[in-house]
């Protein structure tokens, strides 16, 4: 799946560009209950930079993950991550930032209920 989004331009249309102080914004008004929802084929910044820590986060879970599983020999991927403890600090928040990413989206998908079935489709219905 990520291979295809990069390669087919996937990510670059849909998450790309983003901007920090877009991000704040959306954030804030998520936090206020007033981040519109009108379309739902349209990420809002706070989603693009979730779904970009996503991707992130995923491929450091990988590679703190080889370097944790075998450390003799990945020794040169766990050197890159100040060796084996730092390889397992890094999973260890990888791990917190996909947890909390995940009840982030729960928590959202309970205020926002009609994202819930676009989530499994991947097809946003279009409001009459």
């Amino acid at each position: 799946y990520v291979v295809y989004g990069i390669v087919s331009g996937h990510f670059r249309r849909k998450l790309l560009p983003i901007s920090p102080r877009a991000v704040v914004q959306d954030v804030r008004q998520a936090l206020r209950g007033k981040l519109a929802h009108d379309d739902l084929a349209v990420y809002n910044a706070a989603q693009r930079a979730a779904y970009l820590a996503i991707i992130v986060a995923l491929a450091v879970l990988i590679l703190s993950g080889l370097a944790i599983w075998k450390p003799v020999q990945f020794q040169g991927l766990a050197a890159l991550m100040g060796g084996y403890e730092g390889a397992r600090l890094l999973h260890f928040f990888a791990m917190a930032l996909m947890v909390v990413i995940v009840l982030v989206h729960i928590l959202m998908v309970i205020l926002v209920p009609r994202t819930f079935p676009t989530m499994f489709t991947g097809r946003a219905r279009r409001r009459s």
